[in-house]
């Protein structure tokens, strides 16, 4: 056994986190679960640098801010709900979660319940979305 629940994952594999670097949510959640990867299998990396937009590629920023995206060490990808599930899998003590987090009804409702947060992050917080370039102001008008 590999101790990563039958993933492949080599040991120095680490899953790329594309997330809102300035969400107040995406920030208190980094700041809570980081202290959880005592091994160091997580990079946090924020999509509005430069760099980082490129190195999610294929990806669009639309993309990366519609839902959070992991980049597994094969190079698969997932997005929201089953992004979250890649990085509990590689918190030692979360782990056990993801398979009860991956069987139905979780995995009908859950996509839908993450949806409805993360189109509502900063309202949750009662902070105003960040303007784009273009200087578009709202997150998720549709």
């Amino acid at each position: 056994m590999t101790g990563d629940g039958g993933r492949g994952m080599s040991a120095a594999g680490r899953l790329e986190v594309y997330t809102d670097g300035q969400c107040p949510m995406c920030r208190w959640t980094r700041t809570h679960v980081e202290p959880l990867d005592r091994d160091g299998r997580i990079e946090w990396l924020d999509y509005h640098d430069p760099a980082t937009l490129r190195r999610a590629a294929p990806h669009t920023h639309k993309q990366l801010a519609d839902e959070m995206h992991v980049r597994l060490p094969d190079g698969s990808w997932h997005r929201g709900y089953r992004a979250w599930i890649e990085v509990l899998r590689v918190l030692p003590r979360w782990r056990a979660l993801t398979g009860v987090l991956s069987v139905w009804p979780l995995t009908t409702l859950g996509p839908v319940a993450y949806r409805q947060i993360a189109k509502r992050r900063y309202a949750i917080f009662g902070i105003p979305p960040p303007c784009d370039d273009a200087g578009v102001c709202s997150l998720h008008t549709k």
